[in-house]
């Protein structure tokens, strides 16, 4: 992202969305710069900018559907070192856009970027922050809008809750909602300097979350990402519940209250399989997509499950519909072990996921996978192997330069000897 790319981002988001545009960004110190590039290209166009200031991504999805605003921006690299930084669009209805909108825009930005007027536009912007006005009160709108989902009033008095903000967007919002309920909450990584964000903390680092826990006498600890959009969950005694663990919770108690219909949750590709064997043995379906929330949200909408998510911590209600949240999905939990606190711990003592290994290579170039014989005839022989007793999948990732290859199956002696030949000839290929 530099500075032609950014203003051209603005300009063709701009022509696209129209209307009036809510933006929204996290604590990453080049996030107010991007702004004011943002708002300078969307300033070329009869769009214009309302300034939500820092605050989760889930918030500027929800805020964009709920106040009737054309669309929305998202200023975040997620759970990203603060190095990096992204640009999210979401519709009009709070969704991100779809495949052909996608396209649109990104045809549009190569096209302004050709354009000489383009680099006459921006050879006049300073690299600093400009300004960050009308930014007060979107936080506040975020919350009601929350909480009118809920009971009224103090309805978390009684519980302790360790809330690890990584230093992100949640910092404030978060801790706040959850108090204002009644809670009593032990706030940790909630001061963003601009760079620490997500730095050895929040959902993508719960070591730091298992120690403020082992402090504490808490209920339960929630551990967020930089954007606020996923949540990684703890019990009392320091065992992480992720965001599959979470799926079994939320799916048993939709379906205790008879709202679980279709009976079928929506898990991705990495959705370990003792999910799936779990809700098998209780009525209840799981489909797979791909990895990501986007997808996960099609296919609800598709079915009409009411529940859906991943395991690094996206869930999505359809009483939202939009995308993941993670203080949403905060007080769907505490909301569940306020009314039955055994039904939590009875969770913790069962759940035993099926033995995953991991692994990611670093990667110049994103090849297709196909394209590749050598590494396909090798993951056909895995997959042989592991017949119906595991899974291997193999995904780039969305957000960063790597080759995941992750191999499941109850013998991890067997997992590991597996995923070391195919990442040899990963390697032989690729690198």
């Amino acid at each position: 992202l530099n500075l032609p790319m950014i203003v051209t981002i603005g300009q063709a988001v701009g022509e696209k969305l129209g209307g009036k545009i809510l933006v929204g960004q996290d604590t990453r110190v080049s996030s107010p710069w991007i702004f004011d590039l943002l708002q300078k290209g969307i300033s070329q166009t009869s769009a214009t900018v309302a300034n939500a200031g820092v605050i989760p991504t889930p918030a500027i999805a929800l805020l964009t559907k709920s106040f009737g605003y054309s669309g929305g921006v998202m200023i975040s690299a997620s759970h990203n070192p603060y190095e990096d930084n992204g640009i999210k669009v979401f519709a009009a209805d709070g969704t991100k856009l779809n495949d052909a909108d996608e396209a649109q825009v990104e045809k549009r930005i190569f096209q302004l970027l050709n354009s000489p007027q383009t680099q006459e536009q921006t050879d006049d912007i300073p690299r600093q922050h400009i300004s960050a006005a009308n930014s007060t009160g979107w936080a506040e709108r975020y919350q009601e809008v929350l909480i009118s989902h809920f009971p009224r009033g103090k309805w978390l008095a009684g519980l302790r809750i360790v809330v690890d903000c990584a230093n992100g967007a949640m910092s404030e919002v978060a801790p706040q909602l959850l108090q204002t309920l009644g809670a009593h909450v032990t706030v940790t990584h909630a001061s963003p300097t601009g760079t620490n964000i997500n730095s050895g903390c929040g959902a993508v680092h719960v070591e730091a979350l298992r120690s403020a826990m082992s402090n504490a006498s808490a209920d339960f600890g929630v551990a967020y990402d930089g954007d606020g959009d996923r949540s990684m969950f703890m019990s009392s005694k320091g065992r992480l519940m992720d965001g599959d663990a979470i799926l079994l919770l939320m799916a048993r108690r939709l379906k205790s209250n008879g709202l679980l219909n279709p009976p079928t949750v929506i898990g991705t590709l990495m959705t370990n399989f003792s999910l799936e064997r779990m809700l098998r043995t209780e009525g209840i379906a799981l489909t797979r997509v791909a990895v990501g929330d986007r997808f996960i949200f099609e296919e609800m909408l598709r079915t009409g499950s009411p529940l859906g998510g991943e395991p690094s911590g996206h869930i999505i209600f359809s009483d939202f519909r939009l995308s993941g949240d993670g203080l949403l999905t905060t007080l769907k939990v505490a909301q569940a072990i306020a009314d039955d606190h055994g039904a939590f711990e009875q969770l913790v003592k069962e759940w035993v996921e099926s033995p995953q290994l991991l692994k990611n290579v670093r990667v110049k170039n994103k090849v297709p996978l196909e394209t590749l014989p050598a590494i396909q005839t090798k993951m056909s022989e895995i997959h042989r192997a592991l017949e119906d007793r595991g899974r291997l999948v193999v995904r780039y990732s969305g957000t960063e330069p790597l080759l995941r290859v992750m191999i499941e199956s109850d013998d991890a002696a067997e997992n590991e000897r597996l995923i070391e030949e195919l990442l040899e000839t990963i390697r032989q290929q690729l690198l």
